[in-house]
């Protein structure tokens, strides 16, 4: 099993449009196979607006599997030109 844990920020005007798409990734991504679980949190300050995707993936192949799918590359399509920050972090399980 891994667990990712990605943090996307984006200037407070752009905050919005970024939530839609991130809650559109999500509701795609939570129907793939292999797909555990897929969480939103945000935190705002006065300058930004950072969204941590908290996911877990049954295995390798299915996360690689996300990555590839239609939904995933549209979604870095629509948002590649307002992100002002990523960062992602991948898990493996142990035990």
């Amino acid at each position: 099993m891994l667990t990712v844990i990605a943090t996307l920020s984006s200037e407070n005007s752009d905050a919005e449009r970024l939530l839609t798409e991130l809650e559109n990734l999500q509701q795609s991504s939570r129907q793939e196979v292999g797909c555990l679980r897929y969480e939103l949190s945000v935190k705002n300050d006065a300058e930004q607006t950072t969204y941590l995707v908290s996911e877990q993936w049954a295995s390798n192949e299915h996360f690689e599997a996300h990555k590839n799918a239609p939904h995933f590359k549209a979604f870095g399509d629509a948002v590649g030109a307002f992100i002002t920050s990523t960062n992602i972090d991948v898990y493996k399980t142990i035990g």
